[in-house]
Formats: C-alpha cells, sequence, structure tokens
C-alpha cells in the first residue's frame, strides 16, 4: 500500500475534483462539502448466485452458500459442517437491509424476509442459535462451530435482527414483531456475560478482564453493534447500563498510543490481535455517540487516529500478539498473511464513523484509502472485487498468491464496505478515484 501521509495528501486533491465550484454568494466553508456521487460499483449478481432457498423445520427459508470455488465458481458443501450458516446469512441480512435504504424494491425486500425467517427457525430452545445446515434442511447440532451457544453466530444473529427493526417497510411487519420478541430475550443472556468484569488476571506482563479469557473484546463488539441499534430503538436505562459494561470491557482490551505499538489498537482475545471481525472502535465510537461518553469516543478514535496508519504503513496486517516488559509493550509474532475482506470492513467502518462525528475530511479519506484494497492497492496489486461480477476473491495468501475462490463472508464484507463508502461522498468520490486509477 502507498505510505499513508502522501496517499492521503493525493487523495485530498482528488476529491477536490468531485466537490461543487463555488458560486460567488458561497462561502469558503460551503464550497468545501461535496455533491453526492451517484455512480455506484456495487454488484449483487454473485450473493445472487449464493442465494437459495430451502425448508427448515418445515418453513421455507432464504440460504447463502458458504463455498464457491473458481474458476468456474460453482457452489460447494461440507460433509462436516454443512452448505450455510447462520454466520453467513446474518451478515447478508445486515447488507440488505441496509442497502434497501439506498436500493428499495420488492426484491430486496424478499432477501430480507427470506433470510429472516432462516435465522429464526435457527434459534434453540436455549435462546441461542445453531450455525449449519445440510442441504436437506437438516440443522447440524453437533459440530463445535454449530452448537447453540453463546458464541459468534449467536451474536451475529442478534447483530442482524436488530437491523431487520430499522427496516421502514410495512411488508416486514410480522418478521420484525417477532424477531423483536427474540431480541428482547436475548438481552438477559448477554446480562449474565462478564458479571465479574472487575476480577483480572496477567497473561504475558498484561492484566486483562478473567472474563474475556474465553470470549474476547471481537465477540462483545458484535454483541454492542446489537446493543446499540436497540438503544436507538427501545431506549431504556437498564440497556444503557449494559451498554457502557460492554463499553468499558473493551476499553480494558486497547493497548499503546500514538508512539508505543500497537499504537491504540484493540487487543482481539487475551494478547491477541487479529484484523477480522476487528470492529471495536466502530462500536465503541458508536456508543459513546449514543450514551454521550467522551471515553468511548476518544477510545474509538485513538485507533482510528494511530493503529489504522501503521496498518496501512506495514501494507497490511493479519495478526500478531502483544507482550509487556518493563513497562514497555512489544508486537511479536507479526504476521502480515492471509489478507481477507472481513479484514478490511471492520476499519473502513471505525474511520467512517470517526469522520461522521469528528467532520474530520483525513478519517473519510482514510476510510477510502483502507477500502482500496479491495480495487488494487494491496501487496500483490490485484483487484479483489470484480465490479462487473459482483465476485469478492476469498484472499491474498502470501505476497504472490492469490485465493481466487469466491465465498459469501467475502462477497459481503465487500459488499458491505463499497454500501458503507459510497453513502459518504467525500470517501466515495476518493475511492472511485483510486479504481480509475487502477
Amino acid at each position: 500500500m502507498r505510505n499513508t501521509k502522501y496517499f492521503l495528501q493525493f487523495l485530498l486533491l482528488v476529491s477536490c475534483c468531485f466537490t461543487c465550484a463555488p458560486s460567488p454568494s458561497e462561502t469558503v466553508e460551503q464550497a468545501t462539502e461535496p455533491t453526492e456521487i451517484k455512480q455506484s460499483i456495487i454488484n449483487t449478481s454473485h450473493l445472487d448466485h449464493l442465494f437459495t432457498t430451502l425448508k427448515v423445520k418445515g418453513q421455507e427459508v432464504g440460504a447463502i452458500w458458504i463455498y464457491s470455488e473458481a474458476p468456474d465458481y460453482h457452489l460447494v458443501t461440507d460433509e462436516d459442517e454443512g452448505f450455510t450458516c447462520v454466520d453467513d446469512v446474518a451478515r447478508s441480512l445486515v447488507f440488505y437491509c441496509r442497502y434497501f435504504a439506498q436500493a428499495p424494491s420488492s426484491e430486496v425486500l424478499e432477501r430480507i424476509a427470506a433470510l429472516s425467517e432462516f435465522i429464526l427457525q435457527l434459534r434453540a430452545e436455549n435462546g441461542y442459535f445453531y450455525n449449519f445446515v445440510f442441504p436437506d434442511g437438516t440443522i447440524n447440532t453437533t459440530h463445535q462451530n454449530s452448537v447453540a451457544t453463546p458464541n459468534w453466530w449467536s451474536w451475529r444473529a442478534f447483530w442482524a435482527l436488530t437491523e431487520l427493526q430499522a427496516v421502514e417497510a410495512a411488508e416486514l411487519k410480522n418478521l420484525q414483531e417477532r424477531s423483536l420478541a427474540v431480541i428482547e430475550t436475548m438481552i438477559p443472556l448477554i446480562a449474565t456475560l462478564c458479571t465479574q468484569s472487575e476480577e483480572v488476571y496477567t497473561l504475558e506482563g498484561l492484566s486483562l478482564p478473567r472474563c474475556l479469557s474465553e470470549m474476547g473484546t471481537d465477540q462483545i463488539a458484535i454483541v454492542l453493534h446489537g446493543l446499540n441499534n436497540h438503544y436507538q430503538q427501545s431506549p431504556s436505562e437498564d440497556l444503557r447500563e449494559l451498554i457502557r459494561k460492554m463499553g468499558n470491557l473493551m476499553l480494558s482490551a486497547q493497548a499503546g498510543d500514538e508512539e508505543q505499538a500497537p499504537h491504540g489498537a484493540f487487543l482481539s482475545w487475551r494478547n491477541h490481535w487479529h484484523a477480522w471481525g476487528n470492529t471495536q472502535a466502530y462500536a465503541l465510537l458508536t456508543a459513546g455517540e449514543l450514551l454521550e461518553d467522551t471515553r468511548f469516543v476518544e477510545a474509538g478514535l485513538r485507533e482510528v487516529r494511530y493503529f489504522q496508519p501503521y496498518f496501512l504503513a506495514q501494507d497490511g496486517l493479519h495478526a500478531f500478539e502483544v507482550v509487556q516488559k518493563d513497562k514497555t509493550l512489544e508486537m511479536t509474532n507479526i504476521q502480515q498473511f492471509p489478507q481477507i475482506a472481513y479484514n478490511i470492513r471492520p476499519m473502513v467502518y471505525a474511520a467512517l464513523k470517526a469522520y461522521e462525528l469528528t467532520g474530520e475530511e483525513a478519517y473519510a479519506l482514510q476510510a477510502a484509502e483502507l477500502a482500496a484494497w479491495f480495487l488494487g492497492d494491496n501487496p500483490v496489486e490485484k483487484v479483489m472485487y470484480d465490479a462487473t461480477s459482483g465476485r469478492t476473491f476469498d484472499g491474498i495468501n502470501s505476497a504472490d498468491q492469490v485465493n481466487q475462490n469466491s465465498g459469501a463472508e467475502s462477497t459481503i464484507e465487500a459488499l458491505l464496505t463499497l454500501l458503507a463508502v459510497e453513502q459518504v461522498p467525500v470517501a466515495q468520490a476518493a475511492l472511485l478515484a483510486a479504481a480509475k486509477r487502477e
């Protein structure tokens, strides 16, 4: 990736090309706001290819194939897991719910309804969710990544159902009512997480909350996305305190600052950091805005301001560990690869939220630079998202190898990223400019 400082300066110049020329009556401040860019590079064709319908518990539902393999992009099932899962259906539901606001249609509503029904049918009696489903509609209740427990897929289901609540469409009223009942039964389950949050333990010189030794802040962030959404829809003092509790847990996992590695990054789990799913900054910025808690906002901005430029300067990172020696933090076991779409989207979300809260254009341009990974600004200089087909390659395995499969996660995470960028004109302008250069 390009040197962050000079690339941002270049993008600032480029963005001027997408702004309106001021009329004599306009002030300088008025003239600097970019116009909305109508051009879109979002293509849902491959996501449509991954979509199918089937019956689960006798109910017609929509599903998303997990795997799609090159070169013909045929659909693949896994004999141990299944062919679809709550993880990817929930991601798709989040995308379609947000996409409907930009491109409303009956087809999108049908997708939203079918995918919502899938999630509801995967709910277990204990209030959590199973994950995988076999092609015949049988739910996989035994695979370690499919049992109904407080884990990634249950939190993604929770987040997605809260996104459904925000869609303004009368056709979804019944589904929204059913989903709201599920959301409300999950809140008490979430409240039982980390009840002894004040207990700490020491690992590699770091003092960390003991309750996060099993469930990291990467999962807490997904929970917080749902809580933030639900608070906007149904605010209460109890919910406010639950959000504050989750936010405080994430604060305890932030390490470093402008000068000290890892430069304000939020550790994902124990003393590990990984790029995939690392949405803590975005979750905290949103929670800080809702609760008017400057601590949360400042912590989220710290990662965006210091760690993201460091990440870009390294040409991307996949994972590392943090140890503390003599009061000094060190990064160890640093891995640059693999790089995947799910590495990029969380940081783009955080940078765009930072721009929304501060109005500082550099954050929007930083989001565009991060998103340019999809358009060829990456270590292999390979376009990862093909706007003509809607396919996104599954990842960059090394400095000279690309995984050219195109499964659900890569496809959806790319679309979520591009959709977010396109809702911020200055970021969209910069990204389109990058696309033209590539």
